[in-house]
């Protein structure tokens, strides 16, 4: 017969701490030998965070450096009204329009609000050829109602002349 060795409970609790406190240590132990070699994530927090506020500081100074070309830009190509605009002021605003578009391209700078600035430019190159094609439409339409009001004239001249050919010739028969 084998005899049965039963644990008081006092003794069981004496195991049971006895094995928790050896996982620990198994565990703080194999943490060392395989954590020695790894850097924390944590040492270069602060570091990361204030190149990230330079960063930001730098990319806002780009930025209020850009804000009143952006400002002119639009402005004059709101003021494109009526008439086709002058040769240089579209060359002008040409190249505002792509200066925006790669102001940011050679610039190392790692703020995501660069990426607007190509849209931006994207929008005024589209505004720009609408105002253009306004523009040239609405002078040709006044162009064409100039011709038609001279032709309205002109016929009504000849119309008169005519008149007064037949009336002279009405005259002369009579």
């Amino acid at each position: 017969m084998q005899g049965h060795i039963t644990l008081s409970k006092k003794e069981r609790h004496y195991q049971f701490l006895y094995l928790i406190l050896m996982l620990l240590a198994a565990m703080i132990f194999l943490g060392i030998i395989f954590l020695k070699g790894f850097e924390s994530p944590f040492s270069d927090e602060d570091v990361r965070g204030i190149e990230s506020i330079e960063q930001k500081k730098a990319f806002e100074s780009q930025q209020k450096i850009l804000q009143p070309v952006m400002d002119s830009t639009y402005i004059r190509i709101s003021r494109i009204k009526d008439k086709a605009p002058e040769p240089f002021v579209e060359d002008n605003i040409s190249q505002d329009i792509n200066g925006l578009a790669s102001y940011f391209h050679g610039k190392d700078v790692v703020d995501i609000r660069k990426d607007a600035y190509p849209q931006i430019a994207k929008f005024y190159k589209m505004y720009f050829d609408d105002k253009k094609i306004i523009s040239i439409t609405t002078e040709d339409v006044k162009r064409f109602d100039k011709e038609v009001e001279d032709c309205r004239i002109g016929f009504k001249n000849k119309q008169s002349y005519i008149n007064e050919r037949e009336n002279a010739r009405r005259e002369r028969t009579q």
